[in-house]
C-alpha cells in the first residue's frame, strides 16, 4: 500500500475525539492515550535540511499575519482528506505584549484534523522536506484517499507558523494500522535552534509521544512563544479565513473556538461569505472562457456583480480568485486603466469569485507566497484582459440598477416625498419637477455619499431652486415646437415662470431671513462665545460680505486647510485647527471662508471682548505662514491672489499703538465689532428683504422662520 504523508509538502491532518480529542491546549490528553510498547519509530533522528535564509523569506517574511499562518495550516489538512478541522486560539488578543509592558499569556494556538497522518519515516521524508514539488514527488496532483485537488505545490507551507511564533509542536499518526492502531510521530521544532545551528542540518526535539501507538490517524499542531502579533476577533478571523477558501462541501468542516472565554467559549464554523449584492448586476462566468494569445481557451466559473454598498474591509472588497478551492490572488479591478465609463462604481462597489484551476496546473502560474498570480505569463495576462473585458460589461450593464439604487438611499435619507408633500400640498408638478431635478443631480453621485444627511440636505434644498425652472424650460421647449402656439401654453408658461420665481426666491429668502435672525439673537444676547459665532460664520460668509454665498464653501477650501494645516504643522511643531465644522471637541484657531480670488482669515472672539497685542500679533503671523504656504504652492497660490485677515471683535482698547498703526497701515487687516457686522448686513440686505416682505404679502412665500 503506498504511504503518502498527510503533510507532504506542507500537507497534514487529525482526528477529533480520538487521537487529541479536539480540545484546546490547556485540556489535551496525555500519555495514557497512547501506547508505547513496541515502539514504531526506526530510531533514526529527525532531521531538516535547510537554511537560514529560506526559513527568514519563505516563513517570517511571507506570513506575519494570523489569519494567512493558519490559511496554510488548513488548506494542509484539506490536502491530507481530513473531513473535520477544530482550531482552538484566543480571540481579539495581542499573543505577545509590548516591549517593557506587562506580560500576557502565555497563548498557544492548537489545530487539530482527522487527515491521514504520518508516521515518523514520513515526517522525515515529506514533511521535513523543504521546497520540492510535492505533485512530482507523488507523481499526482489529487490527495490520496479523496481525489481533491491538492493546494499545496511548493513544499513551504509548513514554514508558515514561524511567521508569527517561535516554536512549532507536530504529533501526528499515520501509516497501516496495526492491531495497537496507528503509529504517532511527536516532534517540536524551535526557530532559535534552526537559526543558531551554524549547519544546514536541524535535528527537531523528539517530544514525548514520539514512538507511542494512536487508536486514530490525524495531525495536531501547536503553536508557542508568540511574537506581537494580533489575533483578529471571531468575526473578522472568521471573514478572512472564509475569503481564503472559495469551497463550502459536505466533506469539509472548519471550526473555530475562543480559549480566552472559558466561561462562554465561543465558536464559528468556516463559510461562505456572506456579501449584499445587487442581484440585477449578477453576472454569472460560467460561460466565459480566458483565450490566450496561442488560441487556447482557459474555462473559468464563478460571478461578479455589484454591493450595496462599498467595502472597506479588503477581505470583502474586489474580486477574490481562486485555485483548487483556495485563494491565489483578489484584485479590486484586474489593472484596467483609468478613464472607461463607470469607472469610479466598478472600483468601489465590484466583488466577485473567479475559479481558474489551470492555474495552479501544469505550469505554475502563482507567486511563491501563493498570495498573487504572476500576471506576466501569457495565461496570467489572457486572464488580466478577460477580466477587464467582463468589468467593462459589468459597468454599462450595472448602470440602471446602481442609479435605481442611489435614488432610493437618496429618498430614504432625504425623506424628500414626505417634505414636499408638507411644504406644497396638493402642488404636484412642483413637487415632481423638485423630485426629477434631484434624480439628476444624484444619477452620477456616489452612493455612499446619500446616507449623508449633511450632503443630501444640500442636493434636496438646490432641487428646489431647480426644479421649477425645469418644469419652465420644459414648456419653453413645448412652445417651440408648436407652429401656432395656443393661448393657454402661453399663459401656461408665465404661470410657470412665477412659479419658478416664487419658489426659488422663497428657498433663498427663508434661508437668509433664518441666519439673519439667528445674528441678531446671538448678538442680543451679550454673552455669546465664540463656536456658535464660528460656526454661523462659516456656513453663511455672505454675513462677511454680501456678495459671498454659501456656495463659495467647496473643495478648493477644503484642499488650502488640509494642506496648510499639515505644512503649519511640519514648519512649526504644532497642531493648527482652521475650523471647528464636524470638529466640534476642537476649538478652532481662526475661521478660514473664501470668494472667488480670496481667501480670508477671520479671527473670531466672543461678545465685549477686548483684544490683546498677543492675540492680534499671533493672526498677523497666521497671515504671513498663509502667505508664505501659498507662495510656495503655486497651484493653490494662484487661485488665491488676495489674503486677507478681519477681526471681529468689539474692543480695541488693549491694543498697543504699534499694532493700530501695523492695523492702519495694512490694507489687508481690518477689525468689525459685532454690532458693526449686524448693522452692515441688515443694510445690505434692506432691498432685498423688502422684496421678500412685498412678495409674502401677496401670499406666495412661506412667512419667514424665526
Amino acid at each position: 500500500m503506498e504511504q503518502q504523508s498527510a503533510h507532504e509538502a506542507g500537507d497534514h491532518g487529525t482526528d477529533e475525539g480520538t487521537l487529541f480529542a479536539a480540545v484546546p491546549a490547556q485540556s489535551m490528553p496525555g500519555h495514557d492515550d497512547f501506547t508505547s510498547s513496541d515502539t514504531p519509530s526506526s530510531g533514526e533522528p529527525y532531521t531538516m535540511r535547510i537554511s537560514r535564509l529560506t526559513v527568514d523569506k519563505l516563513g517570517i517574511k511571507m506570513y506575519d499575519r494570523v489569519s494567512a499562518v493558519l490559511a496554510e495550516v488548513i488548506a494542509n489538512a484539506y490536502d491530507a482528506d481530513a473531513v473535520n478541522v477544530k482550531v482552538y486560539l484566543p480571540w481579539g488578543v495581542f499573543l505577545a505584549a509590548k516591549a517593557g509592558a506587562a506580560p500576557v499569556g502565555p497563548y498557544e494556538i492548537s489545530i487539530t484534523d482527522d487527515g491521514h497522518g504520518m508516521t515518523s519515516a514520513e515526517v522525515n521524508s515529506h514533511y521535513l522536506t523543504v521546497g520540492s514539488d510535492r505533485r512530482k514527488r507523488f507523481g499526482k496532483d489529487s490527495s490520496r484517499d479523496k481525489n481533491r485537488p491538492v493546494m499545496g505545490r511548493k513544499g513551504i507551507g509548513k514554514l508558515a507558523p514561524f511567521g508569527i511564533c517561535e516554536t512549532v509542536e507536530v504529533i501526528t499518526a499515520g501509516g497501516d494500522k496495526t492491531d495497537k492502531g496507528y503509529a504517532v510521530a511527536h516532534l517540536i521544532l524551535s526557530l532559535k535552534d534552526i537559526l543558531d545551528d551554524t549547519h544546514n542540518v536541524y535535528h527537531p526535539t523528539p517530544g514525548p509521544l514520539n514512538g507511542t501507538w494512536a487508536p486514530d490517524h490525524g495531525t495536531t499542531i501547536k503553536l508557542r512563544d508568540f511574537r506581537r502579533k494580533r489575533v483578529p476577533s471571531g468575526t473578522e478571523l472568521h471573514r478572512q479565513l472564509s475569503a481564503r477558501f472559495g469551497i463550502q462541501r459536505a466533506d469539509w468542516n472548519v471550526e473555530l473556538h475562543n480559549t480566552e472565554d472559558t466561561l462562554f467559549p465561543e465558536s464559528l464554523r468556516l463559510g461562505e461569505l456572506d456579501i449584499e449584492i445587487l442581484e440585477e448586476t449578477k453576472m454569472i462566468l460560467d460561460d466565459r472562457c480566458v483565450e490566450t494569445e496561442a488560441g487556447e481557451k482557459l474555462p473559468i466559473s464563478g460571478w461578479l456583480a455589484y454591493t450595496r454598498k462599498p467595502y472597506k474591509d479588503e477581505a470583502m472588497a474586489g474580486v477574490r480568485i481562486f485555485s483548487r478551492g483556495k485563494i491565489v490572488s483578489q484584485t479590486r479591478d484586474f489593472g484596467i486603466p483609468s478613464g472607461f465609463h463607470g469607472e469610479y462604481s466598478i472600483r468601489s462597489y465590484l466583488v466577485g469569485e473567479v475559479h481558474a484551476e489551470w492555474l495552479d496546473e501544469n505550469e505554475d502560474l502563482i507567486r511563491s507566497d501563493r498570495q498573487d498570480i504572476i500576471w506576466s505569463s501569457e495565461a496570467g495576462d489572457a486572464l488580466k484582459r478577460w477580466g477587464q473585458a467582463v468589468i467593462r460589461e459589468l459597468a454599462k450593464r450595472g448602470k440602471t440598477a446602481l442609479s435605481k439604487q442611489t435614488w432610493q438611499d437618496f429618498e430614504e435619507t432625504s425623506k424628500i416625498s414626505e417634505r414636499l408633500a408638507q411644504e406644497a400640498p396638493g402642488d404636484r408638478e412642483y413637487q415632481e419637477s423638485v423630485k426629477q431635478a434631484a434624480r439628476l443631480l444624484v444619477s452620477d453621485r456616489d452612493r455612499e455619499s446619500m446616507s449623508n444627511p449633511e450632503h443630501t440636505e444640500k442636493v434636496f434644498q438646490l432641487s428646489k431652486v431647480i426644479g421649477p425652472h425645469k418644469t419652465l424650460l420644459e414648456t419653453l421647449h413645448q412652445v417651440a415646437e408648436v407652429s401656432e402656439s395656443p393661448l393657454d401654453i402661453i399663459l401656461g408658461l408665465f404661470q410657470k415662470a412665477r412659479i419658478a420665481e416664487m419658489y426659488s426666491l422663497g428657498q433663498v429668502a427663508s434661508e437668509r431671513i433664518e441666519v439673519v435672525n439667528r445674528l441678531t439673537t446671538l448678538i442680543n444676547d451679550g454673552t455669546t462665545l465664540e463656536q456658535p459665532l464660528q460656526e454661523l460664520l462659516e456656513q453663511a460668509p455672505w454675513l462677511l460680505a454680501p456678495e459671498w454665498t454659501p456656495l463659495g464653501m467647496n473643495e478648493s477650501l477644503e484642499r488650502v486647510r488640509k494642506s496648510f494645516e499639515a505644512w503649519y504643522f511640519k514648519k512649526e511643531g504644532v497642531s493648527l485647527v482652521t475650523t471647528a465644522i464636524n470638529r466640534h471637541r476642537r476649538e478652532p484657531d481662526f475661521v478660514m471662508l473664501h470668494d472667488s480670488g480670496t481667501l480670508w482669515i477671520v479671527e473670531i472672539k466672543r461678545m465685549n471682548y477686548h483684544l490683546t497685542d498677543a492675540e492680534y500679533l499671533r493672526a498677523v503671523n497666521y497671515l504671513t505662514d498663509l502667505d508664505t504656504f501659498l507662495n510656495e504652492n503655486q497651484t493653490l497660490g494662484q487661485q488665491f491672489p488676495v489674503r486677507k485677515l478681519t477681526f471681529i471683535a468689539d474692543h480695541t482698547d488693549k491694543l498697543s499703538s504699534v499694532s493700530i498703526s501695523s492695523m492702519q497701515n495694512d490694507h489687508r487687516i481690518d477689525i468689525r465689532g459685532w454690532h458693526e457686522l449686524l448693522d452692515d448686513t441688515l443694510r445690505a440686505h434692506r432691498d432685498f428683504l423688502s422684496r421678500v416682505e412685498a412678495v409674502r404679502t401677496d401670499g406666495a412665500l412661506p412667512p419667514a422662520v424665526n
